[in-house]
């Protein structure tokens, strides 16, 4: 029997991944915004389990880095 559940999500997927491979600034846009997320939610994780000054201060540095890199990474795979 025909499912027409499976058949709409399919096909609504099929579109939206046609806007967003067609519209590349709703992309980039996407992206900053998960990047922005997945900093904050480092750095709220380091605020509160480490405690030691010197320890937090390297690694709010290499969760920088690392943000900068990735995305570096990421445009260079897009562009």
């Amino acid at each position: 029997m025909f499912n027409v559940n499976w058949f709409l999500l399919r096909f609504i997927t099929f579109f939206v991944l046609g806007g967003i491979i067609i519209d590349l600034e709703i992309l980039m846009l996407l992206l900053g915004f998960l990047f922005f997320h997945i900093s904050l939610g480092l750095i709220t994780i380091l605020n509160d389990y480490i405690h030691i000054k010197k320890i937090k201060i390297i690694l709010l540095i290499l969760i920088r880095i690392s943000n900068i890199e990735i995305s570096r990474y990421i445009l260079e795979l897009l562009l």
